[in-house]
């Protein structure tokens, strides 16, 4: 039998139609990963950590019957499908889609290719603001502590 899971994943885009970006990812995400529950508000907001167009950012509650690792693998092939390039340079870069797992369920996970809670997550206001919008009542799970406690 499978469980099923609750996942929060954050999406950005600045390039391109923004709008239909985030539209096309949600989309697929409900194709892909599973049931859409909730969808917070979009917000724009400057680029974080290198100069560029504004994004567009908001965030997503998830029902999913995928492992942590088979997700974060299928939301991989959503950004290629999306048209997403990834440079080899180190730091930030524009992209007309990004995809983070930022929660899945009550897990804390650190793997190779994974790690849960986003470990950036607490710092960027571009995802904590739309996540607070549809898990106000959420454990961080290793804060231990409701949103918004930032």
């Amino acid at each position: 039998m499978k469980i099923q899971r609750i996942t929060y994943l954050s999406l950005g885009t600045n390039q391109g139609n923004k709008l239909e970006n985030l539209q096309n990812a949600i989309h697929l995400i409900a194709e892909k990963v599973g049931a859409i529950l909730k969808i917070s508000s979009i917000y724009k907001t400057a680029s974080w950590g290198f100069e560029s167009e504004d994004f567009y950012n908001n965030c997503v509650k998830v029902k999913t019957y995928h492992s942590p690792e088979k997700l974060m693998s299928i939301l991989l092939n959503i950004e290629n499908l999306l048209g997403r390039k990834r440079k080899d340079s180190i730091g930030y870069s524009d992209r007309n889609i990004d995809i983070d797992i930022l929660l899945f369920d009550d897990e804390v996970i650190f793997s190779k290719t994974l790690i849960v809670p986003h470990p950036k997550m607490l710092d960027r206001k571009f995802v904590m603001i739309p996540l607070v919008e549809i898990a106000n009542h959420t454990l961080h799970p290793i804060e231990k502590k409701s949103y918004p406690f930032v």
